[in-house]
């Protein structure tokens, strides 16, 4: 897809509430109903996990389905703690996942009770209180979604250090109304039913509980909605995805009233729990490491849109267009004076094929590189330029590695401790960091978050990277002998 394009299909995927076809699509964002197009399209739509695509459909006549148009109308049951209900308050937590708009923050989502948009109060909170409210976020994440949560929070969560406050200040919603109207008691449970999906409104209702039986067999149908993305999917991207596409894959079964807290069903569940996946967490078959990606072409970018992308997929590296921009802009913040550098940067391993890739590279980068220098400002740039250089110099670190590894024949299934893992989440952070940077404003939060993230980035890139190197011979020996007794084993016949 067209860069310019990025806004409309974004207001497309968060205003389409009915199946679609990819052709009412191209309409909408004014391209042409080809099948190149439909494929670019559909293909960006299942990396970005944006629709889903109804089975049975024709690809002529695919019926696709936005993530709005999915949990719209929809219902997602949540028991509040004996804290919230003694002290009148609720914390959305994670208990919104996956029905919730993902790139929402749980203080940014509005509760209405009886069509009322229920107010936000700040208490004080024990991590103990809070933490399993967030667990479907991921552990990892935890301190960020605490951190944007309030400006108190800030200062305490951007400098975490894995050790928690004693407490800490959390936005709540006021339910002192709603408690005292339905006489709520600890062990009932409400019911947040989606109205608006992409702004993150809910209405609230108290909901009976659901049959001990039907309980069971909803519980045994989400298991194997869940199983069925493992085989289809794998880990995924986060654990939001896993459980749309769950539900997604098992509507009928799923979406029923008064149904169990994702929560509840994974503390009980004696199939699926939360594993660790490398740096982050995903649901997986209980106590079973989650495998490795079986090779290490990472894909980490969207079918490509241009002749350039397509040379960096051929050269096996992850860059897109945003990436290389940001290359660009942190070669002008170094004060560089031509692309020499850049291209060194940008392709840090080179092999025999696919080296006439190159100069197609060479090419635009020497294009966008002095037609961003007309107007680039160092000054203006030179926070954010050094925030920046940090995410590029660790990208251009990453791809070196795994270009070298994938190239060495050692397979990630050999790498200990899922160091393949952390490469790839630890690129598609920084690639996700790059595109991100130069949209914010410099005062803006989130840039207190990436300056948050970088540090503890390159520390895990430090210490996975060091012990690659400390297996890397062995793993070459063990690769060179397996080929040596083969070749004596042929010699023999």
């Amino acid at each position: 897809m067209k860069e310019p394009l990025d806004d409309i299909l974004m207001q497309f995927m968060y205003s389409e509430l009915e199946p679609f076809s990819l052709a009412k699509l191209l309409e909408y964002l004014g391209e042409p109903d080809s099948r190149e197009n439909r494929e670019d399209l559909s293909d960006f739509l299942v990396f970005n996990q944006l629709a889903y695509l109804h089975s049975g459909s024709e690809a002529s006549d695919a019926v696709w389905i936005t993530r709005a148009g999915l949990f719209s109308g929809k219902s997602v049951t949540i028991q509040p703690t004996n804290k919230e209900v003694s002290t009148g308050i609720l914390i959305p937590g994670s208990r919104c996942v996956p029905f919730c708009n993902p790139s929402l923050m749980p203080h940014e989502y509005t509760f209405r009770y009886k069509g009322v948009e229920l107010p936000r109060i700040l208490c004080d909170l024990s991590s103990d209180e809070v933490l399993p409210l967030y667990m479907l976020f991921g552990e990892e994440y935890i301190p960020q979604y605490l951190a944007l949560d309030n400006e108190k929070n800030n200062a305490i969560f951007f400098d975490f250090e894995e050790s928690y406050p004693v407490t800490f200040s959390l936005s709540a919603v006021d339910l002192t109304s709603v408690y005292w109207d339905e006489s709520f008691t600890y062990g009932d449970c409400l019911s947040a039913k989606v109205i608006d999906w992409a702004d993150g409104v809910f209405e609230l209702s108290l909901v009976s509980p659901m049959d001990p039986i039907e309980k069971n067999t909803w519980i045994k149908n989400f298991e194997d909605a869940l199983i069925q993305v493992f085989e289809v999917a794998g880990p995924g991207s986060g654990i939001d995805e896993q459980l749309s596409f769950a539900f997604f894959l098992d509507q009928e079964n799923l979406f029923v009233p008064s149904v169990p807290s994702v929560s509840e069903v994974l503390a009980l569940s004696k199939k699926i729990g939360l594993e660790p996946y490398g740096v982050e967490t995903r649901l997986w078959y209980r106590d079973v490491v989650i495998p490795s990606q079986s090779s290490w072409i990472m894909n980490l970018v969207v079918a490509p849109t241009s002749i350039v992308e397509e040379a960096f997929l051929l050269l096996a590296i992850p860059v897109n267009m945003s990436v290389m921009d940001s290359y660009i802009q942190d070669a002008l913040f170094l004060k560089e004076n031509d692309t020499k550098a850049i291209l060194e940067r940008l392709i840090p391993v080179r092999y025999g094929h696919n080296l006439f890739c190159i100069p197609v590279v060479q090419r635009e980068l020497d294009s966008r590189f002095q037609e961003t220098k007309a107007t680039y400002n160092l000054f203006a740039d030179h926070e954010i330029g050094v925030l920046r250089n940090r995410f590029v110099t660790l990208h251009s670190a990453l791809s070196r590695i795994i270009l070298e590894l994938h190239h060495s024949g050692v397979s990630p299934d050999d790498i200990p401790e899922q160091g393949a893992v952390v490469l790839e989440q630890l690129l598609s952070h920084t690639i996700s960091a790059l595109e991100t940077i130069d949209s914010l404003n410099h005062v803006n939060i989130e840039v207190d978050a990436l300056w948050a993230s970088i540090e503890g980035m390159e520390d895990s890139f430090f210490d996975t990277r060091t012990a690659i190197m400390e297996v890397l011979p062995n793993l070459h020996k063990k690769r060179f002998h397996v080929i040596k007794k083969k070749d004596i084993s042929d010699e023999r016949f």
